[in-house]
C-alpha cells in the first residue's frame, strides 16, 4: 500500500511539472504585469484534445492572489458566461472583492474568447449592423448567414478546428490550469453559462472540486430554445405587475402591459428610424422584443423598461436609445463565434428552430419573435456539425456541497432551472432574489458566497436576499 502512494505521489508530481511547463508569456491585461500580488501568462493547450495531431492555442489567466498573504485555503476560479464572455475584464472588478480577501481568485479567457485566441472578434459589430436593416426575419437570415460564412471562411484559413471548442474541452482547459499552478482543489463560482462549465466540471472532475457557487442556471439538462419565448414572457409579465403595484410605477406608466402589446403591434408596420454611432438605425418589431429581452437581465435596466416603452411609443429619439445600449455592450463583450460553437455542440442535437416555432406559437402575442435569436437555430445547423453524446444533456448528480442562486425576473435562465439543478445535488443550498434578474451579483451575495466557502455545511442566512428592493422607475 505504501508502494501504491508514493507511486501515485510521484506521477502527481510529474503531472504538474509537466503542466507548469505550459504556463508561458506575460500578462494579457498590461495593468497587472508588475503587480507582485498577481500571477499571469498563458496556458498551452491542444485545440482539439480528440485529435492527436492537434495544434496547440494559448489561453490567458490571472491570478488575483490572496491580500492575506498568511492564508491557506482552497482558490476560487471564477467561470464566465455568455457562452463565449471574455473572462479577464472581470479581473478590475473582482481586485477588490471580499472573497479575494482571504483565498486566490482566478480568472481565465475560455478558449476562443478574449485574450485566448480569440475567433472573428468583430462579429458583435457585424451583427448589431445587421439588426439596424429594416428586415423581415427571413432577410435578417440571410444577411446573418453571409456574415457566418465570412466568420467560417477566416476560421479556415487559420486552421481552426472547430471540433474542439465544447464545453467539454472548456472544463479540460480548467483542469490544466489548475494542475499547472499547483492546486489539489478549489471553488468553482460561475454564472449563466459559467454555472454550466461548473456543473461540466463538477462531472468530469469531482476530485477536483470543493465547492461549487452557481447563478443564472443553465444546467445541461435545459434545452435553450424549448421555452424561450415563454421566459421572457414570464419575466416581462412580472415586471408589468411589480410596476402595476407599486404606486409610483403605476401612476407614471398606468396600462403598461397594453402600452407594450400596442407599440409592439404598431411596429410591425410603422418601424423607427434613429441615429446610433452616426448612422441610421431602423427598430422594427423584432428588435423591440430583442431590445425589452436585453434589458430585463438586470435591475439597472428593467428598472427603465417602463420608461423605454413610452420613448418608443412617442417616438423619442433619446429615449429610444437607452434600449440599444445593453445589447451593445453584450454583443461586443461576448465572443459570438464561440457563442455559437458551444450552443451548437451542447444543444442543438437536443432542441433547435422546432423547438423555438412552437414555442413562440405557444407564446403568439411575442410574434414574430426576438431578433438574432429566432435565426440562431438555423445559423447553428450551418455553424458546424458537431454535436454533444446523451449524456451531455443529463442531469449532474453530485454530492459536491452548492450554492445556487437565482433572480425572479431572470429572462433566460428562470428559477425553474435552478429548481431542477438541486433535485440531484444533495449537498445543495437554494436561494432566490425576488427583485433580480439574470445577475444576482451584489454585496448581500457576496457576504453569503463568503460565508458558503468558509462553511459548506451550513445553509448561508439568505434575509438579505428576500429584503424588499426599492425599484427606482426611471
Amino acid at each position: 500500500m505504501r508502494y501504491f502512494l508514493l507511486v501515485a505521489l510521484s506521477i502527481s508530481f510529474l503531472s504538474c511539472s509537466e503542466a507548469r511547463q505550459k504556463l508561458t508569456g506575460s500578462c494579457a491585461l498590461p495593468q497587472f504585469a508588475n503587480d507582485p500580488n498577481v500571477d499571469c501568462g498563458y496556458l498551452e493547450v491542444p485545440e482539439n484534445r480528440d485529435d492527436p495531431n492537434s495544434r496547440k492555442i494559448k489561453l490567458a489567466y490571472l491570478v488575483l492572489k490572496a491580500t492575506d498573504r498568511n492564508a491557506s485555503k482552497d482558490p476560487i476560479v471564477y467561470l464566465q458566461g455568455g457562452p463565449g464572455g471574455a473572462t479577464l475584464p472581470m479581473a478590475g472588478y473582482f481586485a477588490n472583492s471580499r472573497l479575494r480577501s482571504d483565498r486566490d481568485f482566478i480568472l481565465m479567457d475560455q478558449r476562443g474568447t478574449g485574450s485566448s485566441h480569440a475567433l472573428c472578434s468583430d462579429l458583435g459589430d457585424k451583427l448589431l449592423a445587421v439588426l439596424g436593416m429594416d428586415l423581415t426575419l427571413e432577410q435578417e437570415l440571410e444577411e446573418l448567414q453571409k456574415v457566418a460564412a465570412s466568420c467560417k471562411a477566416l476560421m479556415r484559413k487559420d486552421g481552426v478546428d472547430q471540433a474542439g471548442y465544447t464545453t467539454i474541452q472548456n472544463a479540460q482547459d480548467l483542469d490544466d490550469l489548475r494542475k499547472a499552478l499547483g492546486y489539489e482543489q478549489w471553488n468553482l463560482f460561475g454564472g449563466s453559462y459559467g454555472s454550466r462549465l461548473a456543473l461540466a466540471y463538477m462531472r468530469d472532475f469531482p476530485e477536483q472540486t470543493r465547492t461549487s457557487t452557481l447563478s443564472g442556471l443553465f444546467p445541461p439538462q435545459t434545452n435553450l430554445y424549448e421555452n424561450f419565448i415563454g421566459n421572457i414572457k414570464q419575466s416581462l409579465f412580472r415586471l408589468f405587475d411589480t410596476c402595476e403595484a407599486d404606486a409610483n410605477c403605476n401612476r407614471k406608466y398606468p396600462n403598461l402591459k397594453d402600452t407594450y402589446f400596442e407599440v409592439l403591434e404598431d411596429l410591425k408596420t410603422n418601424p423607427v428610424t434613429f441615429s446610433w454611432q452616426g448612422k441610421p438605425f431602423t427598430m422594427n418589431a423584432q428588435d423591440f422584443l430583442l431590445f425589452t429581452q436585453q434589458m430585463l437581465y438586470i435591475r439597472n435596466t428593467f428598472e427603465q423598461l417602463p420608461a423605454y416603452i413610452l420613448a418608443v411609443k412617442n417616438k423619442d429619439q433619446r429615449g429610444i436609445l437607452n434600449g440599444v445600449q445593453p445589447l451593445a455592450g453584450r454583443a461586443r463583450l461576448i465572443n459570438i463565434a464561440m457563442n455559437w460553437s458551444f450552443n451548437a455542440h451542447d444543444e442543438l442535437g437536443f432542441s433547435g428552430d422546432a423547438h423555438m416555432k412552437a414555442n413562440l406559437k405557444a407564446n403568439a402575442e411575442f410574434m414574430p419573435g426576438p431578433a438574432f435569436f429566432m435565426s440562431d437555430p438555423a445559423i447553428l445547423e450551418k455553424w458546424h456539425s458537431y454535436r454533444a453524446p446523451a449524456y451531455v444533456n443529463e442531469p449532474v448528480v453530485s454530492d459536491i456541497p452548492s450554492l445556487v442562486a437565482n433572480g425572479a425576473f431572470d429572462p433566460i435562465t428562470p428559477v425553474a432551472n435552478a429548481l431542477e439543478t438541486v433535485k440531484t445535488l444533495e449537498n445543495s443550498f437554494f436561494v432566490e432574489f425576488p427583485w433580480e434578474g439574470h445577475s444576482v451579483f451584489g454585496g448581500c451575495y457576496f457576504k453569503m458566497v463568503a460565508d458558503f466557502l468558509d462553511d459548506p455545511s451550513t445553509e448561508p442566512d439568505s434575509d438579505c436576499a428576500r429584503r424588499k428592493v426599492r425599484i427606482n422607475w426611471n
